[in-house]
């Protein structure tokens, strides 16, 4: 008999999104800097196995190329995380898990990376804008929606 894959609801789903960024982590976040590492996401117990990534900017007007680009700190043994500032983290890609690319037109923007795979351990996140502007003072935010695969349909 052929197992019939599906689509299977994670930890946070579609509806009760994870909120990583928002308020003063993310608001008035200067161009060419960083946040601060997310708190832990402890995924060596929940084990989703992908998010849909989901980023809303309050009103800006970026520059031409201005894009945001999300790092993933990996805990190495569930409590050390590598370096999170934003110097070292931009010469490392292996870190990077997104990159959000935005529009040169003013206005609030919604932009959503699908299908991220996450990995089986604990994780922090540090969202780097380089988006040539400062963020909007207020408004934004950055959310997972965690799934998985179900392969007994």
């Amino acid at each position: 008999m052929a197992a019939t894959g599906k689509w299977k609801a994670g930890t946070n789903p579609a509806g009760t999104p994870l909120t990583v960024f928002t308020g003063a982590a993310i608001n008035s976040l200067a161009n060419n800097t960083a946040t601060a590492a997310s708190t832990a996401i402890a995924n060596q117990t929940n084990l989703d196995l992908y998010a849909d990534i989901y980023l809303h900017l309050g009103s800006l007007t970026p520059t031409a190329g201005g894009h945001l680009t999300l790092y993933i700190l990996e805990a190495i043994d569930s409590s050390t995380y590598p370096s999170a500032t934003a110097s070292v983290l931009r010469n490392q890609p292996s870190h990077v898990l997104a990159t959000f690319s935005l529009d040169t037109t003013v206005g609030a923007q919604d932009v959503l990376v699908r299908n991220v795979l996450l990995p089986p351990a604990s994780f922090k996140l540090v969202l780097d804008n380089q988006s040539g502007v400062t963020l909007n003072a207020a408004g934004n935010t950055l959310t997972l929606i965690n799934y998985n695969f179900d392969l007994n349909g």
